[in-house]
């Protein structure tokens, strides 16, 4: 299946681990690149959600952000709360932290909140940024669990994500955490062929028409399996290591311009 995106709202999905107290170059990028000023907050994905909203408050007001909103939806029968929908009108940026994927996509696809979101994406007058977890959910399917196992089938687990960029896979903290291995894996798996790998303090901005830009200090990877030769993914045991070649890999760093259309860079800097 080619890789599509349905939304005419722009994405800034960053890797992880930018930073939040010194000159936050990364978050001022995203601000600038978003024309960020009314900015809805969402740390549903982390177990300390007041304590990341904190964090992340501090750094926006720094950055001279007029409004912040904390959408701190614990449980799904918050999400549809009227003040919630009340900051998703006003906002033009939504971010969504870092934390546990699965658990942010579980907790809000199929709320109204949800919904509103995707409908303001839609038209135009929203645009959406996440980091770490937030931004491995904007990808359609996600993956999580197997960091450093990807070598061995079967400790790779998937799942639907929000689908703001369809067929393909966004994985984060790539090169930090040795995440190569279990986003080649799940390629092999024959599913989906094309995957993206964003490292720690480094982000890339999604257009409607399927280009992105890298910014920050790390690099982007880029992964095809249409041409991967030699597999054993569908003839070995679950817990066996898994031979391949042929996996198409690329690395982009700040200042390239990919197309996912065409799967190629564009230009660099």
């Amino acid at each position: 299946m080619n890789p599509i995106i349905n939304k005419p709202g722009e994405l800034f999905l960053i890797g992880g681990a930018e930073d939040k107290k010194k000159d936050k170059r990364l978050l001022q990028q995203m601000v600038d690149q978003t024309r960020g000023e009314i900015i809805a907050f969402i740390p549903t994905a982390s177990a300390y959600p007041r304590d990341i909203f904190e964090d992340y408050s501090k750094a926006f007001n720094e950055l001279g952000i007029p409004k912040l909103h904390c959408l701190d939806v614990r449980y799904r029968d918050e999400a549809d709360r009227e003040e919630h929908l009340e900051a998703i009108e006003e906002a033009d940026l939504v971010f969504f932290g870092g934390g546990d994927q699965v658990k942010l996509v579980r907790m809000l696809t199929g709320t109204r909140l949800f919904e509103h979101i995707c409908s303001r994406f839609e038209r135009g007058q929203l645009n959406i940024a996440g980091t770490s977890a937030g931004a491995a959910a904007a990808g359609n399917p996600m993956i999580y669990n197997g960091d450093r196992r990807g070598f061995k089938k079967g400790t790779i687990k998937s799942a639907p994500g929000f689908g703001f960029v369809h067929g393909v896979t966004i994985d984060t903290h790539f090169l930090a955490r040795r995440r190569l291995s279990r986003l080649a894996q799940f390629l092999l798996s024959g599913k989906y062929a094309k995957g993206i790998g964003v490292d720690e303090d480094t982000a890339i901005r999604v257009l409607p028409n399927l280009q992105f830009s890298v910014f920050g200090t790390g690099v982007v990877t880029v992964l095809n399996s249409i041409h991967v030769t030699g597999s054993n993914y569908h003839d070995v045991a679950q817990g066996e290591k898994l031979a391949f070649n042929n996996m198409r890999i690329g690395f982009l760093p700040q200042g390239t311009t990919f197309s996912i259309k065409k799967w190629s860079i564009l230009n660099q800097r």
